[in-house]
């Protein structure tokens, strides 16, 4: 009789006492951030906590505190039911240390080069570039020959990618590959300017490796009146003509919502989403300085017009 006693108090204590990772109880999120000093992998990161109902132990990977043997004791300990990596250097310690968790990542280039199993979800790092393309043509109508500069460490997959899209709205993507040097970066460029209309200016380590490549990338556009597409609201004041960024925040908030049908064991049918919010900035004094045709009833779809 004592024994059946106890059997159903341990029984009682079992069923009272939070479950954790895979019951009912609050589950355990840990955030990876590779960088949190940038601005877009912060707001990133707050939008994702901000949006989680539960708890998220952050780990910031730019603090001296965050050694890798500290990472793989607190993995090890806490054992996290997902991990949001924000950032290439999270992911890949993510991957090293947790490899059978669920993980989530955004602000990744080309995420598609990376490992990944079962349990990997996403957020890329780059609006759909049909999406993109269509709006192209919508703001400048007679613009059918962009150009783009890319490496195919990085971006090989998205090329072929849109390059497919554009055919379907009557765009020709002329790609130059470009190797790790900056004299490869301009005279490439020098090469493909000839042959385009506009040049999409992408998201590519090897191409934007260092402010100087940048800035004589726009410098030669500028000097052959030829407007440049690109995803940073920033690059406006050094004379990009139109930009269409990702916004940070959402991208955060995106990624918590995929946590949540994550942890609610719902089935994802698309496991890496495009970003589901973005800003469109036009520059109309360069437009017009180039002379350049745009559909003006376009103009109510941009965010923010320069002029």
């Amino acid at each position: 009789m004592k024994f059946l006693r106890f059997g159903i108090l341990c029984l009682l204590f079992m069923l009272s006492y939070p479950s954790g990772l895979s019951g009912g109880g609050t589950p355990k999120i840990l955030l990876m951030n590779s960088d949190a000093t940038l601005e877009k992998y912060e707001k990133a990161g707050n939008g994702f906590k901000k949006t989680l109902p539960h708890p998220v132990v952050e780990v910031r990977l730019d603090e001296k505190k965050w050694t890798l043997s500290r990472i793989e004791d607190l993995i090890y300990d806490d054992d996290p039911q997902l991990i949001y990596c924000i950032g290439t250097k999270a992911y890949l310690v993510a991957d090293k240390y947790a490899n059978k968790t669920e993980r989530i990542f955004s602000s990744i280039i080309n995420w598609m080069r990376l490992p990944r199993t079962e349990s990997t979800f996403g957020v890329s790092n780059e609006l759909h570039p049909g999406m993109q393309i269509m709006l192209f043509r919508h703001i400048f109508p007679h613009v059918k020959k962009i150009g783009v500069l890319y490496s195919t460490e990085y971006n090989s997959q998205w090329f072929a990618e849109a390059r497919e899209q554009a055919q379907d709205m009557d765009v020709e993507i002329v790609g130059q590959a470009v190797s790790g040097k900056e004299k490869g970066t301009i005279s490439s460029l020098k090469e493909l300017l000839p042959r385009i209309d506009a040049l999409w200016l992408i998201s590519d380590p090897v191409i934007m490796s260092n402010s100087t490549s940048f800035t004589e990338v726009l410098k030669e556009c500028d000097e052959k009146k030829t407007p440049v597409f690109s995803y940073h609201d920033a690059f406006v004041k050094y004379g990009a003509t139109l930009i269409l960024s990702v916004d940070h925040p959402t991208i955060g908030r995106q990624a918590a919502g995929i946590a949540l049908e994550v942890l609610a064991g719902e089935k994802m049918e698309e496991k890496v989403q495009y970003p589901a919010g973005s800003h469109i900035t036009l520059n109309l004094n360069k437009v017009k300085d180039y002379g350049v045709e745009y559909n003006a009833d376009a103009l109510a779809s941009v965010n923010t017009i320069i002029e």
